[in-house]
């Protein structure tokens, strides 16, 4: 949601009254199926969603960035040298987008911005690609308003940054929701290249994000192991770089005889990781014959797989304000929708998604557990970021 006077006042606040800002919205994404697939050149479905980052913002020598609840930085236009202490801060993300854009050949300088936020804490809209899509289109706006970037080197930009600058290894689903908006089949078979194929989506569902209070700290350990365990199955049983290159029928046939040397964790992701692949494929098969039913059936069939194959629902031994948790609380409430975990899992929020008619109920009975601030009904948003 565009939060402009936030914004604005931040600024004034922070950097004394101007006459000249100007604002820019970039909104967050929904996984709405491919759990864990695009970083082993699989397929996924996402869209571009309501909750996002506004910024108030103006050309300046330096880059300076203020946000509310975060702490304030800033550094000279011109110093973007990657430094390793620097890793996992929004300087490095800043940073990362500024030498990229330069690199390929985009003017880049300094700006003063304040920053205002919706995106729920732990909802998995992925306020990090949120907030470089966020800083690509500020760069653009201000020094680069004759060259066009198309999204698809706006979301290799982002994910160069968070990869390499910020010390996140990451697929490039999130910052393609981000830089695109709207529905978006994706094919990762080429990674560098992915196939973006928009799909118009009109069935009458409502999509509803539920947030335990779980934190995503100290979890990378967690996200990092999945797809080591699928490169695992890739490797030691295909002689292969990754699963999109394994045929499933060969590994089915496979499992069936002993695999010394290959975890069992690492066979059940990658029989995940397969039939998630063909889950996707279905789930965008009926969401162009508008089949309610087949595309609830495949986002129910996720959920199950995340839960059971993939475990990425909790932390091991730590079912307390977990994603499986909210699932299972949520279940008797649903009805003939789907739920499913949202985003990289073991914390965070879940993916409901219900019948029309039926989410505002669902909305009252989740908010008794979770609260107002927890519980919210998104919209699906085109058009990747926008200068106000």
């Amino acid at each position: 949601m565009i939060q402009f006077e936030k914004a604005q006042k931040l600024f004034n606040k922070t950097f004394g009254p101007s006459e000249h800002l100007r604002g820019c919205f970039s909104h967050g994404r929904m996984e709405i199926i491919g759990n864990h697939t695009d970083h082993n050149n699989g397929l996924a479905i996402v869209a571009g969603c309501d909750m996002g980052i506004t910024a108030a913002f103006k050309k300046s020598e330096m880059v300076e960035v203020v946000s509310e609840g975060f702490r304030p930085f800033r550094f000279k236009a011109d110093d973007l040298v990657y430094i390793k202490e620097q890793e996992g801060s929004s300087l490095s993300i800043v940073k990362g987008v500024m030498f990229k854009m330069k690199e390929l050949g985009y003017e880049v300088g300094g700006f003063k911005a304040a920053l205002s936020s919706d995106i729920l804490s732990g909802s998995g809209v992925s306020s990090s690609a949120c907030f470089e899509a966020l800083i690509v289109k500020i760069q653009l706006a201000l020094y680069n308003e004759e060259k066009e970037m198309s999204p698809l080197v706006m979301a290799q930009v982002c994910h160069f940054a968070e990869s390499q600058y910020f010390g996140k290894p990451c697929g490039l689903l999130d910052q393609i929701g981000a830089c695109y908006g709207g529905f978006q089949f994706l094919d990762f078979a080429h990674f560098s290249k992915p196939e973006v194929e928009e799909i118009k989506f009109d069935l009458r569902l409502s999509f509803v994000l539920v947030i335990p209070p779980s934190s995503h700290a100290k979890l990378t350990g967690y996200y990092a192991s999945i797809p080591a365990d699928m490169e695992e199955v890739a490797e030691k049983m295909f002689g292969k770089r990754c699963l999109r290159e394994c045929d499933r029928d060969e590994f089915m046939r496979m499992i069936q005889t002993p695999t010394y040397g290959v975890k069992e964790i690492s066979k059940l992701r990658a029989q995940h990781y397969f039939d998630e692949n063909m889950r996707v494929e279905a789930a965008k098969k009926a969401i162009r014959e508008k089949d309610l039913g087949t595309f609830l059936q495949q986002i129910r069939e996720s959920g199950y797989s995340s839960r059971n194959l993939l475990q990425n629902t909790m932390v091991p031994g730590q079912y307390k304000d977990s994603p499986q948790e909210a699932i299972d609380r949520a279940t008797p409430f649903i009805g003939k929708g789907a739920l499913r975990i949202h985003g990289g899992g073991f914390a965070g929020g879940i993916l409901a998604v219900c019948l029309k008619e039926d989410a505002d109920q669902f909305v009252k009975t989740m908010e008794k557990y979770y609260g107002p601030e927890r519980v919210r009904k998104v919209e699906i948003l085109e058009g990747g970021p926008k200068i106000l």
